[in-house]
């Protein structure tokens, strides 16, 4: 079996616009709706879990969401997790939610994406799963083609340039992140025991840190970006 979790909780207070970016509409559909649309189309996905703020259930655009949704929903096809004070947490819960409720095999695949990615590449997604059959842990990335410049921390906008980095060396990446599903939720569940407070910004991080396992990076379509401020949803916005 192949999970998909797609991380939709966010609150996306660096946008600063009156909806979470997930439910900011674009061609009259919000962001959410084209993860959800890719992940449906990949016939590999068996399950697709969502999580989302319990709130979020008020939510009009969400509503209509549902009503679009309402077959896969039914089936059991879409299931929904609320998400926690942090992204780790929503992916733990998830995680939770699949080795309770799900089957779960020794070969059992999951993918975590992102919501705020939806331009999200379906050719992307099927050769990560194609990967997963040889490596446990691989994630969606690109290589970087500015130069790289380590800079002297300061909030002024103006920085100094400490010295230059060999991008060659550098990937910039992206989700969704697949995994061998043991292997991702015995490391989350390493790192709740241990209580130790780091800054983890993606699922990979975990596996380096409570894993032997090597991580690798798929080359993938670098339009596959985050929508975090609002020049990049202008520019989301021009793509779709």
């Amino acid at each position: 079996m192949i999970y998909g979790i797609i991380l939709a909780a966010g609150s996306g207070s660096r946008m600063k616009t009156k909806d979470k970016k997930q439910f900011i509409k674009i061609n009259n559909k919000p962001v959410l709706y084209y993860s959800i649309d890719k992940f449906l189309k990949v016939k590999k996905i068996n399950r697709l879990i969502m999580v989302i703020n319990k709130n979020d259930f008020d939510n009009s655009i969400f509503k209509s969401l549902l009503k679009i949704y309402n077959k896969d929903i039914s089936s059991g096809k879409i299931n929904f997790v609320f998400g926690g004070k942090e992204r780790y947490d929503s992916v733990y819960n998830a995680l939770s939610f699949i080795d309770e409720y799900m089957d779960i095999k020794s070969n059992d695949k999951v993918l975590i994406h992102d919501s705020a990615r939806p331009n999200v590449d379906i050719n992307d997604i099927n050769n990560l799963i194609k990967s997963l059959n040889k490596y446990k842990a691989v994630t969606l990335g690109y290589k970087l083609s500015d130069s790289i410049k380590l800079i002297r921390k300061s909030n002024n906008s103006l920085k100094q340039v400490i010295k230059s980095i060999d991008r060659n060396s550098h990937y910039l990446i992206s989700t969704p992140q697949g995994f061998d599903f043991k292997t991702i939720y015995n490391c989350y569940n390493k790192f709740v025991k241990s209580k130790k407070k780091l800054n983890i910004t993606d699922d990979m991080q975990i596996i380096e840190y409570f894993s032997n396992e090597k991580g690798y990076i798929l080359d993938s379509n670098k339009l596959n970006f985050k929508i975090t401020t609002k020049d990049d949803l202008n520019m989301i916005k021009y793509i779709i």
